[in-house]
């Protein structure tokens, strides 16, 4: 299946997903550059408050996940893993949904690696690793609904 074949089989919801994700995405990026991790945060919070959806089936909240991923590995801009996690929080947030974004370490001798997830009721939605690696927790962000 091509990509366009693939791209016309999304459903209306999954493919305006994906389009936010694409736009959204780059611009986490330059608000995490410009501004930083606790302002960008602070931002799209407030952005997310303008939903005004109920609570995110649990279809609707992965569905978001996977438009998101989609766009970081096919969109024009390849997104880390911080700037996916907090595109799909704010997704969520504007549904209604409260999740959390996980900030956590691995530490292997002398090498440090960090990573974003986010947890819908104690799920990994977004972030999840191959490897088996164990991140030690640093910071909970939560968007409460």
């Amino acid at each position: 299946m091509s990509n366009l074949d693939k791209l016309r089989a999304l459903s209306f919801s999954e493919f305006l997903m994906l389009v936010v994700s694409v736009l959204t995405l780059p611009v986490v990026s330059a608000l995490l550059k410009l501004r930083g991790f606790r302002k960008t945060e602070r931002f799209m919070a407030l952005f997310s408050r303008l939903g005004i959806q109920s609570e995110a089936s649990p279809v609707r909240v992965d569905q978001a996940a996977r438009m998101v991923s989609i766009a970081a590995v096919r969109g024009p801009y390849k997104a880390r893993c911080l700037e996916q996690a907090i595109t799909v929080w704010w997704m969520l947030g504007v549904m209604g949904t409260s999740s959390t974004i996980r900030l956590g370490i691995y530490k292997s001798g002398e090498s440090v690696e960090a990573h974003a997830w986010v947890l819908h009721e104690g799920k990994i939605v977004i972030g999840q690793m191959n490897e088996q690696k164990e991140f030690t927790p640093l910071l909970d962000v939560n968007i409460e609904r």
